[in-house]
C-alpha cells in the first residue's frame, strides 16, 4: 500500500503539472497578420450570394444561386476609415491593433509568446492617385485582451488604460506608392510616425503591406517597440521568470472610403 502511495503521488504531481501547463501556459498564440490572410477576408466581404428565383417539379425542388463580387471604383482618392464591420474579432478576422512578446517561464516550462489586441480601431488614411498623403490610426487600448484571461488586469495596468486609453499613430510624411489603384498587388510600406502610448509620443519606423481588394483597403504587419520609451513596464507573474522589454505591434486594418 505504501509503495503504490509512493508511486501515486508524484504520478499527480505530474498530472497537476501537465494540466496546470495545458490550460494556462501552453503556447497557443494566435498566427501574426499576414497580407494574404486579410485579401481573402476582403474578398469574401464583398462577395454576397443571392437566391433570386426557385422552380418545383412534382417532387423536387431546385433553388438557383447566384455569388455576386462587389466591383470596384478604379480611383482610390480621398479619404478611406478603419471600418470595424468587416470580419469577427472572435477569430480575428476583424480589424485590430496590438503586440506580441516572448516571456520565459519558470519551473522549466520555456518560452511562451503573449498576444494582446484590440478591435476598437478607427482611423483616417487620405490616398492621392499615387500614394499615401496622411494617416492616423487611434486604437483604445482599454479594450485589449489577451490569449490568456488572467493577464488582462496586468496589461490594463501596465498601460495604464484607465488614465491613457488611447495609442495613437500619425504618418509624418507622404509616401509614394507604385500603381496604389490596381487591384491584388501587395505595397510595401516603410514609412516613419509619431506613435503615442501612455501619453508619451515617440517616432518610430514602420514596415507594412497594404493593397487593394475591390472596395477594400487592406493593412496588415508588424513593427518592434521597445516598451520602456513609452514608459510601460512589461506585466509579469509570479510563475514568469523574465519578459522581454521589446516586442511587436501587430496591425490589420480593412478600410472603406469615407461616406
Amino acid at each position: 500500500m505504501r509503495k503504490k502511495l509512493l508511486i501515486g503521488i508524484p504520478l499527480l504531481i505530474i498530472l497537476v503539472f501537465v494540466a496546470i501547463w495545458f490550460f494556462l501556459f501552453r503556447d497557443d498564440a494566435p498566427p501574426p497578420p499576414d497580407a494574404q490572410s486579410a485579401a481573402a477576408i476582403a474578398e469574401a466581404a464583398q462577395t454576397t450570394t443571392t437566391i433570386p428565383s426557385t422552380t418545383s417539379g412534382d417532387s423536387t425542388t431546385t433553388t438557383q444561386v447566384v455569388t455576386t463580387t462587389t466591383e470596384a471604383d478604379t480611383s482610390i482618392e480621398g479619404s478611406w476609415v478603419v471600418d470595424t464591420t468587416i470580419g469577427s474579432f472572435e477569430d480575428f478576422s476583424s480589424s485590430y491593433v496590438g503586440f506580441r512578446i516572448e516571456e520565459e517561464l519558470a519551473q522549466g516550462i520555456g518560452k511562451t509568446t503573449a498576444v494582446g489586441r484590440t478591435p476598437v480601431v478607427s482611423g483616417t488614411l487620405e490616398f492621392s492617385s499615387s500614394g499615401l498623403l496622411s494617416a492616423e490610426i487611434i486604437a483604445d487600448l482599454s479594450q485589449i485582451t489577451t490569449d490568456r484571461s488572467w493577464r488582462d488586469d496586468n496589461v490594463y495596468d501596465a498601460l495604464d488604460a484607465g488614465n491613457h486609453p488611447n495609442a495613437v499613430f500619425s504618418l509624418v510624411g507622404p509616401l509614394t506608392l507604385d500603381d496604389p489603384e490596381t487591384e491584388g498587388i501587395e505595397h510595401p510600406i516603410s514609412a516613419m510616425g509619431e506613435l503615442t502610448i501612455k501619453g508619451i509620443t515617440q517616432e518610430v519606423s514602420v514596415e507594412l503591406i497594404a493593397q487593394r481588394i475591390g472596395q477594400i483597403i487592406t493593412v496588415t504587419g508588424q513593427f518592434p517597440m521597445i516598451f520602456s520609451d513609452f514608459g510601460v513596464e512589461v506585466p509579469t507573474a509570479p510563475i514568469v521568470v523574465s519578459v522581454e522589454d521589446n516586442g511587436l505591434i501587430e496591425v490589420q486594418l480593412f478600410l472603406t472610403p469615407a461616406s
